[in-house]
């Protein structure tokens, strides 16, 4: 079973979060939306998945937003 999560992003690609199964790495692929033709694919460990969340979390509960 293939979990996935995409998402159209700026100048006409999309991104695709895949994972094969649970505790799988993660399939990142950024492609251009209308022809297929991919720009970036790197896999990111169940690891480096949690601690990109962490970082995320992080950032997210000590910015300074300047209003």
């Amino acid at each position: 079973m293939t979990n996935m999560i995409e998402m159209e992003i700026n100048n006409g690609r999309t991104m695709q979060l895949a994972q094969q199964g649970r505790d799988k790495n993660i399939t990142l692929t950024t492609y251009k939306t209308k022809s297929g033709l991919v720009d970036l694919e790197l896999e990111i460990t169940p690891g480096e998945m949690v601690m990109l969340i962490n970082y995320y979390r992080f950032q997210k509960d000590n910015s300074n937003p300047i209003f």
